[in-house]
């Protein structure tokens, strides 16, 4: 409770950035979607470009060709190999990264403005004209089963693998996106390449953009990043029949402390009730100290340092995920408090203080993430591949502030009825058999 005190004395404190943020849409004829922040405070540009190429698109034996191909994107381009092409962001301190998920791969780019039309010309040759040298597919190969060995020796890591595996069985989903040692392994030139023709495109292709530019200039800078780009729109993911495997599952591990991954089936983001299921996420496992889970699991029992959930939203599907990690001995009582506490809470709801102390901190935190160039265009893309529309920003908190405690407690009993899908990686006291070990792990 302290701990939201401080943070709401703070957030009066803080400028309504958020609500200062007006948001333009431009016109994107080719399939994009284009929302702009036109700020001229600081002699920078951000932008996020979210292109339909995630993991969700991996060919059946190749996965982890999405993140394989997003991994390149800065290896060569054009006339320039690996080494010329970083030399010619870090001479002009650009930051070029790419994050592949598993709707989308997002491409970050901050730039001065001085640099801008480089920046942007870079990032379409290597869009449009990638190299994909054999030396620096050898290389990041390398790279990326070393990430994907050294993840199996991580009990945080193991534990979200075999959960998705279970909760999404079946579907695109549900594979690792940076896939398998054998799958990787499978994925030669020529998938890199047929991948890019098919997800490097403009159909489907979500650009936000902040900072110091007119309309008109972004509008040539975006031009020249993403004009050559095939004007196709990549086939849709396929529906999630089925989410959740309800039980236990226990992937055994040498280590003493164990990582539990647990969920539900969510709300879908279109849903009425979405923004009512993520204030009642906030107040169940949010993520701070004053969060049920943590009141019950950390602070009365002292069973581990922290516990939150998160409501998740695909393009195919919405889900609570949850993590906490414990001393082997306590794994049995830790899962029995986590299930009491999820149960009591979808039976119950929220308390009225609950709900007004969560009401305050999202309100009151919204703002946070508006404070740089980097950061709004970040937000803007979550909002964009959430299929939001550009006036969201200024709805948000009305919409939270306008819940009841019906509402709340309306979502919870939908979202938290379920039995949990529970993963457990670690070591485990022999009187709690492995359940199963899941295939392919």
């Amino acid at each position: 409770m302290r701990a939201r005190l401080l943070l709401a004395m703070f957030f009066l404190l803080a400028p309504a950035a958020a609500s200062a943020v007006e948001v333009q849409t431009l016109p994107a004829p080719k399939g994009e979607d284009i929302w702009f922040v036109e700020d001229h405070t600081l002699p920078m540009i951000a932008m996020s470009a979210a292109l339909p190429a995630g993991s969700a698109y991996d060919p059946k034996g190749k996965e982890g060709l999405a993140a394989f191909a997003a991994a390149m994107l800065d290896e060569g381009a054009g006339n320039l190999n690996s080494q010329a092409y970083h030399e010619a962001l870090s001479d002009r301190a650009i930051r070029l990264s790419v994050t592949p998920g598993r709707d989308y791969t997002v491409i970050t780019l901050v730039t001065l403005s001085e640099n801008a039309k480089e920046a942007f010309r870079l990032l379409g040759l290597a869009l449009s004209h990638p190299r994909f040298d054999p030396d620096a597919i050898a290389r990041v190969r390398g790279q990326i089963l070393t990430d994907i060995q050294g993840g199996q020796e991580e009990p945080e890591t193991v534990a979200q693998k075999a959960f998705f595996r279970a909760f999404f069985k079946g579907h695109p989903y549900g594979h690792p996106v940076d896939g398998d040692a054998a799958s990787v392994g499978r994925i030669g030139r020529g998938d890199l390449q047929a991948f890019a023709r098919g997800h490097w495109v403009r159909g489907g292709l979500k650009i936000a953009v902040a900072g110091d530019v007119s309309a008109d200039d972004l509008a040539a800078l975006l031009g020249s990043a993403f004009d050559k780009l095939p004007n196709v729109t990549p086939a849709a993911i396929p529906p999630v029949r089925h989410m959740g495997a309800p039980g236990v599952i226990v992937v055994p591990m040498p280590v003493p402390q164990s990582t539990v991954i647990f969920g539900l089936p969510g709300i879908p983001r279109n849903d009425r009730d979405f923004i009512a299921a993520y204030v009642a996420n906030n107040i169940l496992g949010g993520g701070d100290f004053s969060s049920r889970l943590m009141n019950e699991v950390r602070e009365k029992r002292g069973l581990t340092y922290g516990i939150s959930t998160n409501l998740l939203a695909y393009r195919r599907g919405g889900f609570v995920v949850g993590e906490v990690a414990t001393r082997r001995e306590a794994i049995r009582q830790t899962i029995d408090v986590l299930k009491k506490t999820v149960r009591q809470f979808a039976a119950d709801g929220p308390t009225d203080r609950e709900l007004a102390d969560a009401k305050t901190y999202l309100t009151g935190s919204f703002p946070l993430a508006f404070s740089s160039n980097a950061g709004i265009a970040g937000q803007l893309s979550t909002f964009q591949t959430q299929g939001l529309p550009a006036n969201y920003i200024s709805r948000r908190n009305d919409l939270i502030n306008a819940l009841t405690a019906a509402d709340v407690k309306r979502a919870a009993r939908r979202m938290f009825s379920g039995r949990l899908t529970i993963v457990v990686a670690g070591s485990v006291p022999a009187a709690a058999k492995p359940a199963a070990r899941p295939q392919g792990h």
